[in-house]
């Protein structure tokens, strides 16, 4: 959430950033939103499939920007990409659990 919410408001120093790395600006408020809002949903486990399978797509796009624009290795940053991903991939086949929104209501 805490890399989400930046991307949300107007902050133009980091949007430069992305986009000097070569992210299209399409895909910034979509990272805002995966990033703040599917946090959120995932803590409560709202709609935690969909929100885990497009997370999973985020850490996917990131690794691949981490691997071909900035060149980053394995430990220098590049694990949490690699780590998250199949983590949110296991969210998104499994579910969210007994202590879920989701299981609450039934979904």
């Amino acid at each position: 959430m805490i890399h989400g919410y930046p991307k949300l408001t107007s902050n133009e120093q980091g949007k430069g950033w992305m986009k000097s790395m070569g992210m299209p600006i399409a895909l910034i408020p979509f990272a805002g939103v995966v990033e703040f809002f599917g946090g959120l949903g995932l803590i409560l486990g709202i709609l935690t499939p969909v929100i885990a399978f497009l997370s999973a797509l985020w850490m996917l796009s990131t690794t691949w920007l981490s691997v071909t624009k900035i060149k980053k290795k394995y430990a220098g940053g590049l694990e949490i990409d690699i780590t998250l991903l199949p983590c949110t991939l296991a969210l998104t086949f499994f579910r969210g659990g007994t202590f879920s929104i989701d299981h609450l209501i039934g979904l």
